[in-house]
């Protein structure tokens, strides 16, 4: 007996036609739909410029995958035939084949071509992928040292993993449905407005958990489900018309009301492609423009203008068949791109990009997905299927915890600037600060020398002060003193918080200095100009005069650390990839001096307070990467940046030496 046939009987309240289809009819009008999702989102991931909503074509497919994969699960279901091995079986050797060779072939490339920290990264985002789990590590990765979206080439999985969640849990809520008489149609409904109440409510208050969730997200496909229910079932809808005071019905049954349909439909998705941003708004209300205009051309049929005279197109139809190897292939290539070359990557490299994921969509279709969609040997097909998705997540994990294997052949020669590219944080040094202050958020951030003893030197500042704390600690250890450094947001007293936590975390750090006896010296360093909103730069002044008096009239000894720039070109550009070469090395890994002193007028901004308090101490790191021309980002083989802003460990080490030397001429003054 298959796994629900005794169900069939108690299936829906609905009535249900005579004989249910066992098997879809093919609909090229579907597959020209696919095309133009898939193609918005190559566009948008490859020219976010040229088309700015071109990321809802995501939601474009959760819907058309909600509509095929419900037919087939309420059909299945109502006709008593369902089988859950059978289902399971038919997604693995649909999505694994494409899904295997996009995987391995990253890891591959990885191999030759990425550092230690992109590879550990790669290997990870693997698991995820091997694991459907992508949405769930690039939720829990989203913080403030994450690293770029456009360097993680297997980012664009996220909406894979939110589709297969999806189709583990929907067919046993469907199926219990069925057992207990519920009828279908409620479940789903009732289940999409919940989703769609999550999506609305934690857009605003949790934006990424709102966009990787499967429980804010699958209102989209649930979406689609409900329209295969209708399908399915037989339930049509009407579309009325006003014309000279009497109202027209129009149903889906008649030529006009389908064309009409289909033209919304289009017009909906259309302004969705051109009016969507990409920002914490989405999904949100706005998810509603690329949804309802899939529905509507889903729901107007094949024989409608728009369905028969466009998406039925051949050219349409045949890169919607191969849509789901394009949508897999395109994003690595753009990726490794962004990572090879440094930065952006030239329109011909793109282009260059694009057009070889079209060739390796096509070949992945005609090589890979058909031979082994098919149910002859399909035991066989999915176990070695299996395996190899198996493999392939061993082989991440293998990646990921040996550290990206640093020691790769490709890689060994300069396995000792990699190491500069990597955030270096001592744990369980943060933990035990942590512990003796009582913060117990992840917006509230410690690191002290010795966790025993009360401080004497406080660093104060967001994460460009965290760059220089280990050189500080270094030398404050070297001459007797216990140094802490206080993670913030901008520390300067009296900002708004504007709802950024760790800006509302930062008075209990400045008060927390302020009030220590034992502490003796304070340093300020912050990036004003990365995170401060225009908006509020008039603020700025008169807090930092306000800190500054606060600090000096408590006796403390106030120095500011002037901030570094943020450079124009990626530091890991500098040093050699093992066997891939991009486009336009720099040889001398360095800028303009004026480059580098125009990026930093916010320092001059505070000038007037720093001359209005003789007593703050100024302490500068543009002599120990600068001359008179230029400034050098690699100095004696070690890359002072670990990226576009923020100084390597070395160079971390670096800074505190020379404000070692600094300090030292202070007191001889």
């Amino acid at each position: 007996m298959n796994t629900v046939s005794a169900l069939a009987a108690a299936g829906d309240s609905a009535p249900a036609p005579a004989a249910l289809p066992a098997h879809l009819a093919y609909r090229p009008d579907i597959d020209g739909l696919r095309a133009i999702a898939v193609l918005a989102v190559v566009l948008f991931h490859a020219f976010p410029g040229k088309l700015r909503g071109g990321f809802a074509g995501v939601d474009i497919f959760f819907v058309i995958s909600g509509f095929l994969i419900g037919s087939i699960l309420i059909g299945g279901m109502q006709r008593g035939d369902f089988s859950f091995a059978d289902f399971y079986a038919r997604r693995v050797r649909r999505i694994f084949p494409a899904l295997t060779l996009v995987l391995a072939s990253c890891l591959a490339f990885g191999w030759f071509a990425l550092f230690a920290d992109e590879f550990a990264m790669l290997g990870k985002h693997v698991i995820g992928g091997a694991g459907f789990l992508s949405n769930i590590f690039l939720w829990r990765e989203v913080g403030y040292f994450d690293t770029a979206a456009e360097t993680k080439p297997l980012l664009h999985l996220w909406s894979l993993a939110i589709e297969e969640q999806f189709y583990i849990v929907w067919p046993l809520l469907l199926a219990a449905a069925c057992k207990r008489r519920w009828p279908l149609w409620t479940l789903a409904a009732g289940l999409g407005a919940l989703s769609f109440l999550l999506n609305i409510a934690g857009v605003q208050y949790f934006p990424e958990a709102t966009f990787y969730s499967l429980a804010s997200r699958a209102w989209e496909l649930l979406a689609g489900v409900l329209l295969a229910y209708a399908s399915v079932n037989g339930i049509s809808f009407s579309l009325h018309a006003q014309r000279g005071g009497a109202v027209q019905v129009l149903t889906p049954g008649s030529q006009r009301g389908r064309d009409l349909q289909s033209f919304a439909g289009l017009g909906l998705i259309v302004l969705a492609l051109a009016l969507l941003q990409r920002g914490p708004g989405f999904p949100g209300w706005w998810a509603l423009l690329p949804v309802l205009g899939a529905l509507l051309l889903i729901s107007a049929g094949p024989q409608a203008w728009v369905n028969r005279r466009i998406l039925s197109q051949r050219l349409l139809v045949g890169v919607g068949l191969v849509s789901y190897p394009l949508y897999l292939w395109h994003w690595p290539l753009l990726s490794f791109a962004q990572i090879v070359e440094g930065g952006t990557p030239s329109r011909t490299i793109k282009l260059a990009a694009v057009g070889a994921a079209l060739v390796l969509a096509w070949l992945t279709w005609r090589l890979v997905e058909r031979p082994l969609r098919g149910t002859r040997f399909g035991r066989a097909k999915v176990a070695v299927l299996a395996g190899l998705m198996l493999a392939l997540a061993a082989a991440g994990y293998a990646v990921a915890s040996r550290g990206g294997l640093p020691l790769r052949p490709a890689m060994v020669d300069n396995a000792l600037q990699q190491k500069d590219l990597i955030l270096v944080e001592d744990v369980a040094n943060a933990k035990a600060c942590k512990q003796r202050y009582g913060f117990d958020s992840l917006y509230e951030y410690c690191l002290m020398d010795d966790p025993t003893r009360e401080p004497t030197v406080v660093l104060l500042g967001d994460s460009h002060a965290y760059h220089i704390n280990a050189g500080q600690m270094q030398y404050w250890r070297s001459k007797g003193e216990n140094f802490l450094y206080l993670g913030t947001r901008v520390p300067f007293i009296g900002l708004p918080t504007a709802g950024d936590p760790y800006q509302e975390a930062t008075p209990q750090m400045l008060e927390l200095a302020l009030k220590l006896p034992a502490v003796k010296t304070v340093l300020f360093s912050t990036a004003l100009s990365l995170h401060q909103p225009e908006a509020e730069k008039a603020l700025l002044v008169p807090a930092f005069r306000e800190t500054v008096r606060s600090f000096l009239a408590a006796g403390k000894r106030v120095i500011y650390v002037a901030d570094t720039p943020k450079l124009d070109f990626e530091p890991r550009s500098c040093i050699r990839r093992g066997a891939v070469a991009n486009s336009g090395t720099r040889r001398d890994c360095s800028l303009p001096r004026a480059t580098y002193d125009a990026t930093l007028r916010q320092n001059a901004d505070l000038a007037p307070v720093l001359a209005e308090f003789p007593a703050v101490q100024v302490f500068d790191i543009a002599p120990m990467l600068c001359d008179a021309r230029r400034c050098r980002v690699m100095v004696d083989d070690a890359l002072m940046y670990r990226d576009t802003h923020h100084l390597s460990y070395r160079g971390d080490l670096a800074a505190g030496a020379a404000f070692a030397r600094w300090d030292q001429e202070q007191a001889r003054r």
